[in-house]
């Protein structure tokens, strides 16, 4: 038989009709099961019922036992989809917005029904002549040359609205270019928005465990208050200012630091908004902040031989995007913030970071905190020891904020006499909690 290509039009209801006389084969054994998701059909509906052309559907068609019979080489999705709202497999739920939201295709008025849907028409390339091996030939071209959607595409798709235009304003912010974020590359293929997807799920819900948080997000707020959703912009916005003033490009570039990692990102930011709710605010003088950043910074490893820094930085690569790690980190950093944030002495957590640290990095790192630094501030003497339990941190009473960058060091028995310096003491505190086990 000769082989040749046909360009044709069907109607869905000549596709309605094929499928229930069984001249339809939709899965030949060279095709992918069914893969798309209940909004992709919705939305290739909500399509179909304003007009919006489709892609080309190929199929082969043959003469079977005095009938043709057409095999489907791509656009299974799609035909499945259609057949399957027609039999009242789901409802117009969302994301769909229009006027017949809830219904079934039978609820639908005749006018729509007969009109709009089984009218709608779908080009086809149609083959003839063609044997198996030329079908899986035909199915492997049209599919091996095309980049894949990943799962962001596939919600831009899949869940147009509010939340995917408040998540792709927030990728486009001037900051993420100043700091480095993101490559070309990753901007090309949406990782952008899918990042700060993650980001702005987490200002609404919080850390969480849910692997399907986004995706829920997209759908709930495909249509959202528009107070909320300004609320939300603007805490993203206040979030990624205290960043580029933290960060400054010209004293402290994010780009030059491991901050900028999506990890560490992600954990700065969830950090910063929390100390926002909790009615912080960012002083102008962020000196101290940043030395302390740009030391744990530097010292963040898996080999670090301080313990906490080395935990951390196995949070980062071990479960990097689990709850649990990324709510380990997040609290590390509002300690570490806190103390320029808060600027009070009193706040137990910030106490217990910046203790836990400074002990940490005093003994286990020398490049740190040199020899010739180690001596009690009160009595003068050099002769603190290499045990923790001899030794307590003080910063002068006039500090605006208590980081490791000002902190000194006394011998616990020198506190009392330590009239012009606020002390911790290591009786306060064991080591830093383990990361939860939620």
């Amino acid at each position: 038989m000769i082989k040749k290509w046909v360009s044709t039009t069907h109607p869905i209801s000549d596709i309605r009709d094929w499928n229930e006389v069984g001249s339809l084969i939709l899965q030949p054994d060279y095709q992918r099961r069914e893969v798309w998701g209940i909004a992709a059909k919705i939305m290739l509906i909500d399509s179909i019922m304003n007009s919006i052309p489709m892609p080309k559907i190929f199929v082969s068609s043959y003469i079977q036992n005095g009938k043709t019979v057409r095999a489907v080489i791509d656009g299974q999705q799609r035909i499945t989809a259609i057949l399957g709202f027609l039999n009242n497999e789901f409802s117009l739920d969302e994301p769909y917005t229009g006027d017949y939201k809830g219904l079934y295709f039978n609820e639908l008025p005749l006018d729509i029904q007969d009109g709009v849907i089984l009218s709608y028409d779908i080009d086809f390339n149609e083959a003839k002549g063609l044997s198996d091996n030329d079908l899986r030939e035909v199915y492997s071209r049209v599919n091996k040359y095309l980049v894949a959607l990943n799962k962001q595409e596939l919600r831009k798709a899949d869940y147009p609205g509010d939340f995917l235009e408040v998540c792709e304003a927030m990728a486009n912010h001037d900051y993420f270019d100043e700091a480095g974020v993101f490559t070309a590359a990753a901007r090309r293929r949406s990782l952008d928005v899918e990042f700060t997807s993650e980001l702005v799920a987490a200002l609404v819900f919080g850390i969480s465990e849910r692997k399907d948080l986004i995706d829920s997000c997209y759908q709930k707020y495909s249509v959202w208050d528009s107070q909320e959703k300004d609320a939300i912009k603007k805490e993203f916005e206040a979030v990624l200012s205290d960043m580029s003033k933290i960060f400054s490009v010209d004293v402290f570039p994010i780009k030059k630091t491991r901050w900028k990692q999506k990890a560490d990102f992600y954990s700065l930011f969830m950090a910063i908004s929390t100390l926002h709710k909790e009615g912080f605010s960012l002083p102008i003088n962020v000196e101290l902040l940043r030395e302390d950043l740009s030391l744990v910074g530097l010292s963040i490893a898996p080999t670090s031989n301080v313990d906490i820094l080395r935990t951390y930085a196995v949070y980062c690569v071990s479960q990097a995007n689990s709850a649990a790690s990324r709510r380990w980190r997040t609290n590390f950093l509002i300690g570490l913030l806190r103390g320029t944030y808060a600027r009070n002495i009193d706040d137990r957590e910030q106490r217990k970071v910046i203790f836990n640290l400074a002990v940490d990095i005093r003994w286990s790192n020398e490049e740190c905190y040199p020899l010739n630094e180690k001596k009690c501030r009160v009595c003068g003497s050099n002769e603190l020891g290499v045990f923790v339990s001899e030794a307590a941190v003080v910063w002068p009473v006039t500090s605006e904020a208590f980081q490791l960058a000002n902190l000194e060091w006394v011998h616990r028995k020198c506190v009392d006499y330590a009239d012009n310096f606020i002390a911790i003491t290591p009786e306060e505190f064991g080591t830093f909690d383990d990361m939860d086990e939620e």
